[in-house]
């Protein structure tokens, strides 16, 4: 019986596995009604994906050049890299002192370049036009735009986007009503809705924009024309200062308690530069680490409980501690609107980037057909 226990304690070592394997059994996808059907056109299609893995089993994947500068740190972006390459995409880094001297925007290589992401950062010297990476977000905030490349910025990399459009990046004018810490009825709130300590923020995005209707879809939002809000992680000091006159960009998601802006979006043409004030990567890899934890915790429980002395059939006793363990497991791998909403923010990225990849794969297939 020792043993038994033995192998069902091991057996919960693999239940990622186990649990990832029932949920794909018998799941049934949503039919979708009137009121469900909220894809946007970037939502790829089986036909899509399925062709993208044939090329990355080949390693040809979507490249997206990530400005990267060590110097000022790398902890967020290195979490947006890391899930942007989950997804499949091939990342380029590039210093701010390298620049355009970098191999990827050669002539020979520039037209395989399908994204572009801009971090987040110190705050942005607004005034100093000599400032390295000022530049160097200024120059791929313009290659994105003529060259019709997806583009996302998170943080700083939204207020480069709407510095280099004219928009005033200045200091927040209330920072303790941005920030629910400065409110603690708020931030309590906050805490007892989602239980996790990093989100201090709640934000609005506005319908008839491209990310609410990405929303609309990761979260099965039915009602099209009412905003969706949700609760994110905010670091900044900084943010881009609404300018009615300035049509440049289209402001699309504002901070829930002052207004601020929280998110832009400017058409190139087919694609989009999407700006993000606050922080999807960071609302995710908190959610994860909770996650983990409570995995962890499950799995001690389990532990501890098959090595406690009990009066029943073993059998049973073992067999009842285990189906609470998996019942913990399977309730930590649920996603709350919070998480679903950023992963819907940095996969409307993701999937705008592989859409662009696609046609561009699409025109190399038409330039070698042979020319009647």
């Amino acid at each position: 019986m020792f043993r038994y226990a033995l192998g069902l304690l091991a057996g919960a070592v693999g239940v990622n596995t186990y649990i990832q394997k029932n949920n794909r059994k018998g799941h049934k996808k949503p039919v979708k009604t009137s009121e469900t059907a909220t894809e946007h056109q970037f939502t790829l299609t089986r036909h899509e994906k399925h062709y993208i893995k044939q090329l990355q089993d080949q390693q040809i994947k979507p490249v997206v050049v990530a400005l990267y500068d060590k110097r000022d740190g790398t902890t967020y972006a290195d979490m947006v890299i890391d899930h942007l390459d989950k997804k499949g995409l091939q990342i380029i880094m590039v210093a701010s002192d390298e620049g355009f001297n970098h191999s990827i925007f050669d002539d020979r290589n520039i037209h395989t370049i399908n994204g572009i992401y801009l971090p987040g950062g110190p705050n942005v010297p607004v005034h100093d036009d000599a400032d390295p990476r000022k530049k160097f977000e200024g120059e791929l905030t313009g290659l994105a735009s003529s060259r019709d490349i997806p583009l996302l910025g998170i943080c700083r990399g939204q207020q480069t986007i709407g510095h280099h459009h004219g928009y005033a990046v200045q200091d927040l004018e209330q920072y303790d009503s941005h920030y629910s810490y400065g409110h603690e009825s708020q931030y309590e709130e906050i805490y007892a809705t989602t239980g996790n300590p990093s989100l201090n923020n709640r934000v609005v995005v506005g319908k008839g924009s491209l990310l609410h209707r990405a929303l609309q879809e990761k979260l099965k939002y039915p009602k099209k024309d009412e905003p969706i809000e949700f609760h994110t992680t905010c670091l900044h000091e900084q943010h881009v200062k609404h300018d009615p006159e300035n049509n440049n960009l289209q402001v699309t998601v504002r901070g829930k308690y002052d207004g601020a802006v929280e998110g832009i979006e400017i058409k190139t043409g087919k694609y989009y530069t999407i700006g993000l004030q606050h922080h999807p990567e960071a609302v995710i890899e908190s959610f994860e680490w909770m996650r983990r934890e409570k995995i962890a915790q499950a799995q001690d429980e389990l532990s501890e409980a098959l090595m406690e002395p009990h009066f029943i059939d073993p059998e049973i006793y073992t067999g009842m501690a285990y189906s609470r363990a998996m019942t913990k497991r399977h309730a930590a791998f649920e996603k709350s609107s919070d998480e679903k909403a950023a992963r819907a923010e940095l996969g409307l990225f993701t999937s705008q980037t592989k859409k662009h990849f696609l046609g561009k794969q699409s025109e190399v297939q038409e330039s070698r057909k042979p020319r009647l």
